[in-house]
Formats: C-alpha cells, structure tokens, sequence
C-alpha cells in the first residue's frame, strides 16, 4: 500500500510542475513489447525453441525411454526455455530504455511515463504509434 502511495506522489509531484515547459508524454510499453518487429522476432525465436524442444521430447517418447528419463529431460528443457527467455526479455528491455533515451532525447522530451503506469493521460500525450515507428525503424530484432 505504501508503495502504491508513493508512487501516487511521486507522480502527482511531477505532473505538478508546468507543463507548458516541459514536454511530458506516455508510450504503452506493452503494446510495443508484442507488436514491434523486435518483440515479433523475440517471440517467434521463442516459440521455434519451445516447438524444437517438444519434438526433442516426442522422439525420446518414440524411442521407448521410460517416462522417468523423458520426464526428466523435459525439465531440463523447460529450464532451458525460461533461462533463454528471461535472458531475451532482459535484453529487449535494455534494448527498449536505449530506444526511449534516444527517441526522448530526439523530441526533446523531458519526461517518458508508460501508460499501465498511469491513472489517466490525455490522449495527445500517447506517443506510442510514433515510438513504435522510431523503434521499428532502429531495431528490428533484440541486439
């Protein structure tokens, strides 16, 4: 609860200072995450290594292992996958806070919320679309 009350502040404090000098925008991180050319190819790098993995798994099946070895070697592919993914993730994210650093930077904004974080933020604040745009046109796969 603290939390959430703190951030309420924090937030109500920045708004609170004049908005006609300062250029304070929000960009819906999620949709960025699943509709850019980078998220796409992420996520379909995923998805190849999970459908190869349970291929790897239906031939020990076939071959005749014991349900304890293919048990077994699922789960090491299981931690594979989420290993791999968290470090997809982390380097998406990385890649994403270098693109609004330059993307903010070149339109001169001084302040980038994300939009789940917001309570309400006028439309013509969301600059999503055009951050989608700038972000396509520098990364199309995570780097």
């Amino acid at each position: 609860m603290f939390r959430v009350f703190y951030s309420f502040t924090v937030l109500l404090f920045l708004f609170s200072l004049s908005f006609a000098s300062e250029k304070v925008v929000f960009i819906d991180i999620q949709k960025v995450v699943t509709s850019s050319k980078a998220g796409v190819s992420a996520q379909a790098e995923l998805e190849a290594q999970a459908k190869k993995f349970k291929e790897e798994i239906e031939k020990k099946q076939k071959a005749g292992e014991s349900p304890s070895q293919v048990q077994a070697f699922a789960e090491q592919k299981q931690r594979e996958l989420m290993e791999k993914r968290q470090k997809i993730a982390q380097k998406f994210m990385e890649t994403l806070q270098k693109a609004i650093t330059e993307y903010s930077q070149s339109k001169g904004y001084k302040l980038v919320l994300d939009k789940n974080s917001l309570l309400y933020g006028k439309p013509e604040l969301d600059v999503t679309d055009d951050f989608l745009k700038f972000f396509d046109d520098r990364y199309s796969t995570v780097r």
